[in-house]
């Protein structure tokens, strides 16, 4: 499988999913599951604004060439690529894998503080304590620092009990 990234105008981000979706490829636009006071309950963010990840048996050429005769390619601005090969390492292909379900959404984890220290009990993020950089108990949010996209940062949600 070759995973590919789009770099598109976000307010057409699932605009191009559903084109490329329609042209027989896996899209997504990876979104992150956090809580809002407003409605008291949990919705959506883009995790990564502005990008559209591709999954495909399509080699480089080939997905190059279906994506530049698309008859309509509604906000794409260019593929992300590293001298003519895939944006994404293995290493961060693993990652995408492990923290996103399979609608590629980051869902909400559940955690504990212990001396002070935040430990996650439940969720996709359970072990990644150390990359947390940041927590935001008041609007449940926290921020990691993984590897990927030349080091962009991850924002997530969660819920902090004492």
């Amino acid at each position: 499988m070759n995973y590919y990234i789009l770099f598109v105008q976000t307010q057409n981000q699932d605009v191009l999913v559903s084109l490329l979706e329609r042209e027989g490829l896996k899209a997504y636009s990876p979104k992150f599951e956090y809580y809002r006071r407003d409605i008291d309950g949990l919705a959506l963010k883009a995790l990564f604004p502005g990008y559209v990840f591709v999954e495909s048996n399509l080699d480089q050429v080939s997905f190059y060439s279906l994506i530049q005769n698309m008859e309509v390619k509604k906000g794409l601005i260019k593929e992300l690529r590293y001298k003519g090969t895939s944006a994404l390492t293995k290493e961060e292909i693993a990652v995408l894998k492990r923290l996103l379900d399979d609608k590629g959404i980051l869902r909400m984890s559940y955690g504990h503080l212990e001396n002070k220290k935040l430990v996650i009990d439940s969720g996709p993020l359970v072990g990644f304590e150390d990359y947390v950089t940041k927590v935001d108990r008041h609007n449940r949010l926290l921020w990691l620092d993984l590897y990927f996209f030349e080091n962009q940062q991850w924002k997530s949600g969660i819920t902090v009990s004492e």
